[in-house]
């Protein structure tokens, strides 16, 4: 094979290989629609976990911890299963220059929306950590933080707000990469 050939041929193939990658995309849409995004609906809501269409948190921590050592590889399980349960309802409050995120019965954080630092007591783990919201387009970002890590709720509304993605991100000195996750809830009635 002369050196213009395999040029050319290697050039085919990336082509070949771009034209397939591009259509089982277009498939992969069609399947599975990303519904529209709107801006935070205001009041008050409640959503209700869809575990059929959430990833699972047991294999985002696994996946996380399983790049550590043996020894330690348990605490972090721990720690992290402890401060990230499944939660099964979500009571959203979306004010003029506030947010209200409660998780099942626990204690809702509520932070200005202006970036401004407010003290919440954690019921998990009976720490105060420092918590933060902001609101950027058609999502609403809480991030607290803890003496550490800190963990990062992005609330994504969908379809009028009768569904809300909960992208969850947490990330500590002590993890080799950050621990991601995706929820998705649909409105329940109040």
């Amino acid at each position: 094979m002369r050196a213009g050939e395999h040029t050319s041929r290697f050039r085919s193939d990336k082509a070949r290989a771009t034209l397939m990658a591009l259509a089982i995309a277009s498939l992969a849409a069609h399947r599975h629609p990303i519904p529209d995004r709107v801006d935070p609906p205001s009041g008050a809501a409640l959503y209700v976990l869809m575990p059929d269409s959430s990833e699972s948190i047991h294999d985002a921590i696994d996946h996380v911890v399983s790049h550590m050592s043996f020894i330690i590889r348990g605490i972090a399980r721990g720690r992290l299963t402890k401060v990230n349960p499944t939660p099964q309802r979500v009571r959203v409050d979306v004010e003029a220059n506030s947010v209200s995120v409660a998780f099942d019965n626990g204690n809702p954080v509520v932070t200005p929306l202006n970036g401004d630092t407010v003290a919440w007591r954690n019921p998990l783990t009976g720490e105060t950590n420092h918590a933060r919201g902001v609101e950027a387009g058609d999502t609403v970002r809480q991030v607290i933080a803890a003496k550490d890590g800190e963990r990062e709720n992005a609330l994504i509304f969908l379809e009028d707000g009768q569904r809300l993605r909960l992208h969850v991100t947490v990330t500590s000195h002590r993890l080799p990469r950050p621990l991601t996750y995706d929820l998705l809830f649909r409105k329940d009635s109040l």
